[in-house]
């Protein structure tokens, strides 16, 4: 079951979820990232249009009550977003689920992937997104920039800019 969570359903699972992501993760989340999942205020969760708050979402996916898959953006996904999966259930379109709930939760949407990172990469493509740029990222591995946007529900991308290094 997917599920977006509220100020009040993150609190109730933060812990858990934070787990989840150290546990699964594989070392490939930045600490950035973390230190910003962690700072997650009410606010954010509970966006309601207001210039001085920039929102997020957390959507998670569960069987049975056991967590399968955590996803997170902030903003427009662009600085800080993760997707984790466990492993035994990987290549069975949660990721894929839990991608677009994240896409269609946030106006725009955008995320940095390793080129290394052949999953992560393959589900950026299957939801739509278009690599928009190359850079070197936070762990000296180059990285692209994939972008999507929504505008009254279509489709289009925001930058055309050439990949680049």
């Amino acid at each position: 079951m997917l599920f977006r969570h509220t100020s009040r359903s993150w609190n109730k699972q933060r812990a858990k979820i934070l787990n989840f992501i150290s546990h699964y993760g594989e070392k490939r989340i930045t600490l950035a990232t973390l230190q910003s999942l962690r700072a997650l205020s009410d606010e954010q969760l509970n966006y309601q249009s207001s210039p001085d708050i920039v929102p997020a979402s957390v959507v998670t996916f569960s069987d049975q009550g056991k967590l399968i898959g955590v996803g997170y953006a902030v903003g427009d996904g662009s600085g800080h977003c993760l997707i984790v999966v466990r492993p035994e259930d990987r290549k069975s379109g949660i990721g894929f689920q839990i991608m677009k709930e994240l896409i269609d939760n946030l106006d725009c949407f955008s995320c940095h992937v390793a080129i290394d990172n052949i999953s992560s990469l393959t589900l950026c493509f299957k939801n739509g997104l278009h690599a928009v740029s190359m850079f070197k990222g936070p762990t000296g591995k180059a990285t692209l920039r994939f972008e999507r946007s929504s505008v009254h529900g279509a489709a289009t991308v925001r930058n055309t800019n050439t990949i680049s290094q």
